[in-house]
């Protein structure tokens, strides 16, 4: 037989079991009406807590099952050790609420009781007694000790469905846990007996919103993902005969030249230089650039070309920024900001003389500004606006035959005037430090995180009324009117419901059966 246990103690070894006596169900009340002729109306069946008496002996020493127990014995033993026994099953047996009661003749059944009444001993001898317990069970039932499981699957129209099976004979209450692949803002459990619901039915996943996105950064002089250019597009009076490098030198710079190359030879030739260009993968109609420049004299008279173009899908200029000097006996250069006409034309929408010096002020381009990390600057275009930096100061342009224009070309050009030697005659520093180019306001969908993350464990205790996600109760989910409805005798469907974005790992439900 099974052990005889209360509390979760084995009585077992103080205790036992000489009968157990029980009801064939509960007690029953009638509610009725009397009836104006013969008989009464019947108005409602209840079923009362149920009585489980337990007759047990108790001995100060051990008595074997089959051993005869002569009561006038001798027992040689003080009568306090039946005594100290009684006031131990006395400490046992003591309870203010219902505790679990296992039984020797239900292996596989438990109730949850306690004591009621006197538990009064027959005084047969003074080391060997027996009394009645009886244990009051105020929901009348019996529980099962194991239970079972009932897994969820998606059914023909793709809802998750389980069909539980309760072969109890009482309504039986239900446990879920649902473990999710993918976050929902929602939770449901249906059946015909009711719903539960918890979250927000109608939480979404996430909104379409707006972001910068990088399409091209290079730093720390590596432009190897620029290829040379045989043609700079912004002006064709600027003749390329030679090729440009880049070291990580000076923290990164591209526009490195041969120290001789020809100036010369092309009828109406300005300049003459080299190219570099990226070409991108796909057009942008809205863009920014940072960057930093470095242009800076060496000696009085030096000459020579900074460009920094932005060309479209047709090698026609959308804007950039020239720095030049022309100046053969001083140390004038000019900022020059570029824009087309969405015809191929370029034009100069402004013009700002500084001294191209060592020094900040006057150069924000010089050697001092790039050691302060102060020669940055940025171009950027959204729809029909450009525009442009210097010295702290923007500088903004408008042109509607640029509103849809796109961008797929980047060049730089540098290089010497026609006609000047390139070796102490051409500005000593010439270059591009760092490049960013990004993509504005490109639509994507940004997630919303929700309620119940991937991952996640969601456990609903049908007995308790409560949910918990990652074993944390979260009783604020639950929506009005949710029933942590029973499931009958027989079998019964329930669905599970989540938000349409959410995808399911498992869910689970879980029954244990209760008898009458």
């Amino acid at each position: 037989m099974a052990n005889f246990t209360f509390k979760g103690v084995d009585l077992s070894p103080f205790l036992n079991v000489l009968e157990i006596q029980r009801t064939v169900g509960n007690e029953r009340s009638l509610t009725t009406d009397d009836l104006f002729d013969t008989g009464v109306e019947l108005k409602n069946v209840s079923y009362g807590a149920k009585i489980i008496k337990v007759k047990v002996a108790l001995a100060s020493r051990s008595v074997s099952p089959n051993e005869f127990v002569d009561t006038i014995e001798y027992s040689g033993i003080n009568t306090r050790n039946l005594n100290a026994l009684r006031e131990r099953i006395a400490m046992l047996l003591r309870a203010k609420e219902p505790y679990k009661l296992e039984l020797p003749d239900e292996p596989n059944r438990f109730y949850m009781a306690l004591p009621k009444g006197d538990i009064e001993l027959k005084g047969i001898s003074d080391w060997y007694d027996e009394t009645t317990i009886e244990f009051f069970v105020p929901d009348g039932l019996a529980h099962t000790n194991s239970t079972r499981e009932f897994e969820f699957a998606k059914n023909s129209d793709g809802v998750w469905e389980t069909e539980i099976e309760n072969n109890g004979s009482e309504d039986a209450t239900v446990n879920y846990e649902i473990k999710l692949k993918k976050e929902s803002g929602f939770i449901g459990i249906v059946s015909e007996y009711g719903a539960m619901q918890f979250g927000k039915y109608d939480e979404s996943d996430g909104y379409m919103d707006r972001k910068n996105v990088t399409v091209l950064s290079n730093q720390k002089g590596d432009f190897a993902n620029w290829t040379d250019g045989t043609k700079n597009y912004e002006n064709t009076n600027k003749i390329v005969t030679t090729k440009m490098t880049a070291d990580k030198s000076y923290g990164g710079r591209l526009g490195l030249l041969s120290s001789s190359f020809k100036t010369s030879g092309t009828s109406g030739a300005l300049q003459y230089g080299a190219v570099k260009e990226y070409t991108l993968s796909n057009p942008i109609s809205q863009w920014y650039i940072w960057a930093r420049a470095w242009f800076e004299t060496g000696l009085m008279g030096q000459t020579g070309a900074w460009c920094l173009t932005v060309l479209d899908e047709k090698n026609r200029l959308i804007a950039g920024m020239a720095i030049e000097k022309d100046d053969t006996v001083g140390n004038t250069a000019y900022v020059r900001f570029l824009m087309g006409d969405g015809s191929g034309g370029s034009r100069v929408v402004k013009t700002i003389d500084f001294t191209p010096s060592y020094w900040v002020p006057p150069n924000p381009y010089g050697t001092e500004s790039r050691n302060q990390n102060r020669n940055m600057f940025d171009l950027v275009k959204e729809k029909d606006r450009v525009q442009f930096f210097w010295y702290g100061g923007y500088y903004p342009y408008y042109d509607s035959r640029l509103s849809s224009v796109k961008a797929k070309k980047i060049q730089f050009f540098v290089g010497q005037y026609a006609g000047r030697n390139t070796t102490d005659r051409k500005v000593t520093h010439h270059y591009l430090n760092d490049f960013i180019f990004q993509e504005l306001h490109v639509d994507y969908w940004k997630d919303v995180p929700n309620r119940y993350p991937s991952w996640s464990t969601i456990a609903i205790d049908g007995e308790n009324g409560q949910i918990k996600v990652n074993n944390q109760i979260r009783l604020d989910d639950e929506i009005l009117g949710t029933t942590y409805f029973k499931v009958p005798p027989g079998k019964t469907k329930v669905q599970l419901l989540v938000s349409s974005f959410a995808e399911v790992e498992s869910a689970t439900a879980t029954i244990q059966e209760v008898y009458i």
